[in-house]
């Protein structure tokens, strides 16, 4: 029930907020004080192992995603074509695929049978951990593992082993043993974490490149609504100053500039003082409230 939920959180953020819980626990229940009462006791049958599973999944790849933007030095809001995954999260993640696409700002996910297409491994020796096994045949270990299968090194990422004869004889090789070292193939950025891979289609075209200028416009003519003071429902001219590039860009996307901003229209103007740089870009923006 509603009472047992909030009875239940008053206890959980007792520790964090004790005045505000306080006051909750006791106004419900009546009783002495919050701090006095037993902790929560957690229901086991509420437990849902596959969600957790799926948002464990979303989460990671959601975090090497953004870390592989960053790396990339592309800007959050400019949006990208595709991020490939493996075909073997289809079935679990499928149903998620919005969220992914909202927090990556990604246009489509596209789940590939090998991401290995899309990336350069190299694996080479951990030789810190090899030194002393292979001894004089480091060299012959280091020279097979360039000769690796995809299916191997799949195996030693999945923390499996494999077995290479070397010198006559058969060594178990397992992850602790080698280094791997992943590299991008021209236009596409890979990031890993926990063993799970996503690659970010980084090629922008003239459309994504004239959508990311659109989202910068976006943020920049929403700060100067909220510098100026208006109201959120406020409708505005905007007047502006900027290259062709900016101006083809602006043009392509008007409409949903407009329908974010509550702008009836923009103005060219050679009189504006406020520069901006938007995605390199050196524009001049002004707003002003129409009076209705």
């Amino acid at each position: 029930t509603t009472y047992d939920v909030l009875v239940g959180i008053s206890k959980i953020i007792a520790p964090i907020v004790p005045f505000i819980s306080e006051e909750i626990y006791t106004n419900l229940t009546n009783e002495y004080s919050v701090h006095t009462s037993d902790f929560p006791k957690y229901n086991s049958k509420l437990i849902d192992k596959k969600l957790e599973k799926q948002m464990d999944l979303v989460r990671d790849l959601i975090s090497s995603g953004r870390y592989v933007r960053e790396e990339a030095k592309i800007k959050v809001r400019q949006p990208l074509n595709s991020a490939l995954l493996s075909k073997n999260n289809e079935k679990i993640i499928e149903d998620l695929t919005d969220l992914i696409k909202e927090e990556l700002n990604v246009k489509d996910i596209l789940f590939v049978d090998n991401l290995s297409e899309y990336m350069n491994l190299t694996v080479k020796p951990n030789f810190k951990e090899v030194g002393k096994i292979f001894g004089k045949n480091i060299n012959v270990f280091a020279s097979k593992l360039l000769e690796l299968s995809t299916e191997d090194i799949n195996k030693l990422q999945n923390n499996e082993t494999i077995t290479m004869n070397i010198d006559n004889t058969d060594y178990e090789v397992d992850s602790t043993m080698i280094d791997i070292r992943i590299s991008s193939k021209e236009g596409f950025n890979v990031g890993t974490i926990n063993n799970e891979f996503i690659v970010l289609n980084t090629t922008l075209d003239d459309k994504l490149i004239e959508e990311g200028i659109a989202r910068e416009t976006i943020s920049k003519i929403q700060n100067l609504r909220k510098t100026n003071d208006f109201n959120v429902v406020d409708r505005i001219k905007v007047y502006y100053e900027a290259d062709s590039e900016f101006e083809r860009a602006l043009n392509n996307n008007i409409e949903f500039i407009k329908n974010e901003t509550l702008a009836l229209e923009f103005i060219k103007d050679s009189n504006i003082d406020e520069t901006f740089d938007i995605n390199d870009h050196r524009v001049k923006l002004k707003v002003e409230k129409v009076i209705k």
